[in-house]
């Protein structure tokens, strides 16, 4: 599929995205998450962390209420505000930066990066994705941790479903169509969404996702080393069949 909009990203991040995957927003699960990034990563009270494409904060906002200093970056000013809002309702706050996640602007600040939801791959080539990783590098301390939540790309394969629908509680439909091609990795996603007066509104998602060996080598040309994978958020092992692709590495 050639006929995409390689910067799809900067309209598709906004509030149609969080109604999208609102099923997979709830407060519960994203508190669960957020306490095993804590785990793994072995975090603090008063440590700093990046939360990278951190969208409307539903990880920063628990690790900040457990002491974390978090820094929120994200692409979209929409998403931001939100995760201002709720910080604030929360009764805590989070920094919060709106740049290009190829630029972050930070250098040796950080003592862990965290990168959730697959929120990568989002570039037209393998280059573009690498300068992420790079500016990871670029923005831990000497010995900091950098944890990646992707999607893994065996199981996208062996699991595929071209379409699927859901309806929400107000009686929203969601369309969702799944193209594969297994010449640039990339997942192409369609949304079709269907409103209560008949009317059809589209957007979608194209991800380049990669296999654990592809991303191991990305990792090291940033001076990052591999230390462990895990295949969800239960802490499972990392194998062939996990859906997820978690991977925590060290800079060098």
């Amino acid at each position: 599929m050639s006929d995409y909009d390689p910067e799809w990203y900067k309209s598709f991040f906004g509030p149609e995205y969080l109604n999208i995957y609102a099923h997979v927003f709830g407060e519960e699960e994203s508190r669960k998450q957020a306490e095993f990034v804590q785990k793994v990563l072995r975090l603090k009270e008063g440590n700093e962390v990046l939360d990278l494409c951190c969208g409307q904060g539903r990880i920063s906002i628990p690790m900040a209420l457990n002491g974390i200093k978090v820094t929120g970056l994200d692409y979209s000013n929409e998403l931001l505000s939100i995760a201002r809002s709720k910080a604030s309702e929360s009764g805590v706050e989070i920094n919060t930066v709106e740049a290009d996640m190829r630029d972050i602007p930070f250098d040796s600040k950080f003592d862990a990066v965290i990168n959730i939801f697959t929120a990568l791959g989002y570039f037209e080539s393998d280059t573009e994705d690498q300068k992420v990783l790079d500016a990871v590098s670029r923005s831990l301390k000497k010995g900091g941790l950098a944890l990646f939540d992707l999607l893994n790309r065996d199981w996208v394969v062996a699991n595929h479903i071209p379409r699927e629908w859901r309806t929400n509680d107000k009686g929203i439909m969601y369309i969702e169509e799944r193209n594969w091609d297994p010449i640039d990795g990339r997942s192409h996603i369609n949304f079709k969404i269907l409103g209560l007066n008949g009317s059809i509104t589209e957007t979608g998602h194209h991800i380049r996702l990669y296999v654990a060996t592809e991303f191991n080598n990305m990792l090291k040309r940033a001076g990052l080393s591999f230390e462990c994978a895990y295949g969800g958020y239960d802490q499972s092992p990392f194998e062939i069949s996990a859906k997820r692709m978690i991977i925590i590495a060290r800079k060098d």
